[in-house]
């Protein structure tokens, strides 16, 4: 069971790094561009029902935005842990009590206190005691490409489920719950959200208005 929680929300972190590794180097932003104006931090709030304390570019030169909770990566992941499980009964035309929640919070819990990337991500934070819970960054090279070997890089890595998001951009799909990855023209922005205690659902209005500005 803890390996199973491992590549589920390792997956979600690593997925990035194996497409870009395919990516051409000139990113497709105006240059200067505030792109965290694009959206709120009040509307993120809202939409994530959580309180977002920063909204600032990502630590890459990649051009995009972080959108920050005060708390630790551990409580996120946790959190994304139950909202996943939550879907997956809903799925099935069942619910998850209260007990059964906390028990799957206090597990992925001490599954992610126990990480070597929670130990990396929390002493390398660029903001002790937040954490980033919506990033979206506008990738280099060609969209269509890109989208490619997004899609097959994701199919690639059990047990992500691969699933198109109809009316988002020219085409867009969610991998796993934890991350969105948009077409729009010849631009593809990534949405991710591993340690978001949301559901693709909440996600993808914000993604539309964000793609919509774009």
């Amino acid at each position: 069971m803890r390996a199973v929680y491992l590549q589920i929300f390792g997956t979600a972190m690593t997925l990035s790094a194996a497409v870009r590794s395919t990516q051409a180097d000139t990113a497709p932003a105006p240059s200067g561009a505030n792109l965290c104006a694009l959206v709120s931090k009040a509307e993120v709030s809202r939409a994530l029902r959580v309180a977002i304390v920063r909204a600032e570019a990502p630590d890459t030169d990649l051009p995009g935005c972080d959108f920050s909770i005060k708390g630790t990566p551990a409580a996120a992941g946790s959190g994304h842990a139950v909202e996943l499980a939550k879907g997956a009964a809903q799925a099935n035309g069942t619910q998850l009590d209260a007990a059964t929640q906390k028990l799957i919070s206090s597990f992925a819990t001490g599954i992610f206190q126990g990480s070597d990337s929670d130990k990396s991500a929390t002493a390398g934070a660029r903001h002790p005691g937040e954490v980033p819970v919506f990033t979206f960054t506008i990738l280099p090279g060609d969209g269509n490409d890109q989208m490619r070997a997004t899609r097959q890089a994701h199919v690639g890595i059990a047990p992500v489920a691969v699933t198109t998001i109809a009316k988002l951009g020219d085409e867009a799909f969610d991998s796993g719950g934890a991350m969105l990855s948009v077409r729009k023209g010849n631009r593809m922005i990534q949405f991710t959200y591993p340690s978001c205690a949301c559901t693709t659902q909440d996600v993808v209005p914000l993604a539309r208005k964000i793609v919509d500005q774009l």
